[in-house]
């Protein structure tokens, strides 16, 4: 066995895991990238800094665009994990590839995932928004999630155009009750009611237009509520 082996060796157990990993940074041998996510993924509780570091130490973050293009479906998973640890706005693109695009629906769904942990600007706003085109309904459901949390009329108008779209009965239903939500909680702000004692999170108000009796149309008009 030679030294990079018996480093790798020394991943499996966390006892002497950071011997290997800094053994391994020291090596620099982009090879290790792989079983050190291996090792940090593991579910135990242990310190895992030392992995963290020999990733960065190994450029792991930077290789993470070169193994999202893969046709190994573990290497992306890699890849992916890689820019969950090591988030970075340059990799907006590739993960947005992956949650639209890649075979393996538990990985678009991770990169739908990973993406809305990514700081968010503008760029992260637009990636965003791009998935709620996804073929896969969990991806647009993340972003969904993602968009709702952002404190802005755009958004709230990008998905109110979506709702008229959206064809996952529970999407819609999740969509209506945000958007019902955040309307309500702006016309009770201007009466100066107290928001949190009205208008509960898991608020069932629908919002229905006196133009249009169809469910799924935009929500700009008069309140209803649904028992």
């Amino acid at each position: 066995m030679d030294y990079y082996e018996a480093a790798v060796a020394d991943l499996a157990s966390p006892e002497t895991w950071c011997q290997g990993a800094r053994a391994l940074a020291r090596i620099g041998d982009p090879r290790a990238i792989t079983p050190l996510v291996g090792a940090f993924n593991r579910a135990v509780e242990a310190d895992k800094s030392c992995l963290l570091d020999a990733l960065r130490a190994l450029g792991a973050g930077e290789r993470a665009d070169q193994l999202a293009t893969s046709e190994n479906l573990r290497q992306r998973a890699i890849a992916v994990r890689l820019m969950e640890l090591f988030p970075d706005p340059g990799r907006l693109g590739p993960l947005t590839t992956i949650a639209l695009h890649d075979p393996d629906a538990d990985l678009r769904r991770a990169a739908a995932r990973t993406l809305s942990l990514q700081k968010r600007t503008p760029t992260w706003e637009a990636a965003t928004i791009r998935m709620l085109a996804a073929d896969d309904s969990a991806v647009r459901g993340e972003a969904i999630e993602s968009l709702a949390l952002q404190d802005s009329r755009a958004t709230e108008r990008v998905l109110l155009d979506h709702l008229e779209q959206e064809t996952d009965p529970s999407l819609v239903k999740k969509l209506r009750a945000f958007l019902a939500s955040r309307l309500f909680q702006r016309h009770l702000n201007t009466n100066g009611i107290f928001v949190k004692q009205i208008c509960p999170p898991d608020s069932r108000a629908y919002l229905h237009p006196p133009w249009s009796s169809s469910p799924a149309a935009p929500m700009l008009g008069t309140w209803s509520t649904r028992g």
